[in-house]
C-alpha cells in the first residue's frame, strides 16, 4: 500500500511540476489527511467542506485525502508592494502590479488544480477570491482556508502573520487543493519557527495589535477594502517576511 500511495504522488508532483516548468513559476505540492483538515476547520467552514462532498463525506472522513498546490509570486512584484513615489506617496501604479498578479496566480491556480482533478480524480478547492462581503464572519461559509490545507500538508508554518511561511518561498503564496480518495502519504504539520523575528508585525500595526483587538481579522479587512486596488490584497506582511524576515537569506523567488 506505501508503494501505491509513493506511486500516487510522484506521479501528481511530475505532473505538477511540469506545469509550473511550462508555466514558469516555482511552486510546492504536498497532501493532507481529510481528516485532520476538518478538525481543524472553522464551523462554517466544516460545514462547507461537507457540502461539497456531499455523499462521499463519510468515506472521505475516514480514509480521504487533500492535495494541496501552491504557486509562489515572482519576485519581480514582491517590491511593488506598498511601493512609493519620491514624495513617499503611495505608488498605486506599481502596488496594483502586485494586485495583477494575484488574480493571475489565482486563475494558473485553479486551473492547473482542474487539470490535476482531471487526471487523477477528485473535486477542486479553488483559490479564495472574488468574494465580496460586509463582514468578515460572512466570508467563512464561502471558503475552505488552503493555510489549514498547507500546514497539515507540511508546506510550512503558520507564522505572525497567520500565512503559510514555506522555508524556501517564504509567505509569498497561493493555493488550490484537491480532494481525493486515491490513496496517498500524508505530511505532516511543522513546528512555527519565526522565532523572535516580529518583522510582518513591525510593518502592519492590526497584525502587531490582534492579541488586543476584538476582531483583528474585520480590521484587516477593512483596511485592505480601504486601499482601493485593483483587488482586496494588501501584501506589506509578505515583502516584510520576504525582505527583512530572518530567513530572508534564505528565501528565493523566481
Amino acid at each position: 500500500m506505501n508503494s501505491e500511495k509513493q506511486h500516487n504522488f510522484e506521479a501528481i508532483s511530475e505532473f505538477f511540476n511540469r506545469k509550473l516548468a511550462d508555466l514558469d513559476y516555482d511552486g510546492i505540492i504536498g497532501v493532507a489527511k481529510f481528516q485532520n483538515v476538518y478538525n481543524g476547520l472553522m464551523p462554517a467552514q466544516k460545514t462547507r467542506l461537507e457540502q461539497m462532498c456531499g455523499e462521499q463525506f463519510q468515506t472521505l472522513l475516514k480514509s480521504g485525502s487533500i492535495i494541496c498546490t501552491a504557486m509562489a509570486y515572482p519576485e519581480r512584484v514582491i517590491d511593488c508592494i506598498d511601493a512609493r513615489l519620491r514624495d513617499q506617496a503611495v505608488d498605486k501604479v506599481r502596488w496594483n502590479a502586485y494586485a495583477k498578479e494575484y488574480n493571475t496566480l489565482n486563475k494558473i491556480l485553479n486551473a492547473t488544480a482542474k487539470d490535476i482533478a482531471d487526471r487523477f480524480g477528485g473535486v477542486v478547492i479553488p483559490p479564495v477570491t472574488g468574494i465580496t462581503v460586509k463582514h468578515v464572519d460572512e466570508y467563512y461559509g464561502k471558503t475552505i482556508s488552503h493555510r489549514v490545507i498547507a500546514e497539515n500538508a507540511g508546506l510550512g508554518w503558520r507564522g505572525k502573520n497567520e500565512l503559510v511561511v514555506n522555508e524556501k518561498l517564504s509567505c509569498a503564496l497561493r493555493f488550490a487543493s484537491i480532494i481525493t480518495n486515491l490513496p496517498l502519504n500524508h505530511g505532516k504539520k511543522l513546528n512555527a519557527s519565526c522565532g523572535e523575528c516580529e518583522a510582518c508585525l513591525e510593518v502592519c500595526r492590526i497584525l502587531k495589535n490582534k492579541n488586543r483587538m476584538q476582531d483583528y481579522r474585520e480590521n484587516c479587512r477593512r483596511y485592505i477594502t480601504n486601499l482601493d486596488l485593483e483587488t482586496d490584497v494588501c501584501g506589506k506582511c509578505i515583502k516584510a517576511c520576504y525582505r527583512n524576515g530572518i530567513y530572508s537569506h534564505k528565501f528565493k523567488l523566481r
